[in-house]
């Protein structure tokens, strides 16, 4: 390669990871909405920005402009998604194992272990085929149901003798991760160090409320997905990702502003954090407003989006 051709490719290249990590402006369906944001992740339905500040926003794919919808179908925008929403992640456990995994889904099942012609079955799976980090922590399952200790593979096998070949199943509230092959497996909640509680937790109510409601269901885990794979890349400053409530349609016209109102919940509150629009003439009446019409939340940062 001689130097124009090596100059011209390192020139490439670069404008490529500054075109991934460049602000564009986005428009609602309505065009009364703008912010400046980064793409960070999207689906069929919906769209997660990043703002300036690092605060996460979602949206729906059908409340933005046909111009946002027309780039989000563009081979740039899934190379963005797919660079964020595939990172290879690493999850620690209460006794410090590393598990590395990428998050897709919240998990509420059962696991089965059972003894047959002399081998160890989990959930109709060879014991001794599943990866090594997910055998060590099979025993800490049993220690958390059935309150016994299970030190090294001795104990565990002399536990399984005792099930006189019983199944014995499990109830697990967790996620679900993804191994670096492909496979799925479900890790519960007790398992995971405080730190990454406060990460998974607080999606679990709203997920578990709308378990039934698939659509609703695989929104939540496609929430999920983007806050961790974003808290990954801020060292887990991330808390959670905000619904953006844009209402633009419902402002009337002559009041001097419309603004952007940032809501966190308060404590005891399971909500995920808001962007409302509201009118007022300045940003304390926007956000008086705002507060008003969501118990439960305090107030962050205020911009004025204008009409």
């Amino acid at each position: 390669m001689n130097n124009a051709i090596r100059m011209l490719s390192l020139v490439f290249i670069t404008l490529s990871i500054v075109a991934d990590t460049q602000a564009r402006e986005w428009t609602d369906a309505s065009g009364k909405y703008k912010i400046e944001a980064t793409l960070f992740a999207y689906d069929d339905e919906n769209v997660v920005l990043q703002r300036g500040d690092k605060e996460l926003g979602i949206i729906e794919f059908e409340k933005l402009s046909d111009k946002d919808q027309e780039y989000l179908r563009s081979k740039e925008a899934e190379a963005i998604s797919n660079k964020n929403i595939k990172a290879k992640q690493t999850w620690t456990t209460r006794s410090g194992l590393k598990i590395v995994g990428r998050l897709v889904d919240y998990a509420h099942g059962d696991v089965t272990i059972q003894r047959r012609r002399g081998r160890m079955y989990v959930n109709d799976r060879r014991f001794s085929n599943l990866p090594e980090v997910y055998q060590k922590l099979l025993p800490k399952v049993i220690e958390h149901f059935d309150k016994i200790k299970i030190p090294n593979e001795q104990a565990l096998e002399k536990w399984l003798l005792g099930l006189r070949g019983q199944p014995r199943t499990f109830s697990l509230e967790g996620v679900i991760l993804e191994s670096e092959n492909g496979d799925e497996y479900a890790i519960p909640f007790f398992v995971f160090s405080t730190q990454d509680l406060k990460l998974l937790k607080p999606g679990w109510a709203q997920w578990l409320a709308v378990y039934d409601d698939y659509r609703r269901r695989d929104d939540h885990a496609f929430r999920l997905e983007a806050l961790a794979a974003a808290s990954m890349q801020n060292q887990r400053n991330m808390q959670q990702i905000a619904t953006m409530n844009l209402n633009m349609q419902a402002i009337q016209g002559g009041l001097t502003s419309a603004w952007e109102v940032t809501l966190y919940p308060m404590s005891g509150n399971p909500s995920p954090p808001r962007w409302v629009v509201m009118p007022g003439r300045n940003s304390a009446q926007a956000t008086t407003a705002a507060l008003r019409q969501n118990p439960g939340f305090t107030a962050g940062p205020v911009r004025r989006v204008g009409l």
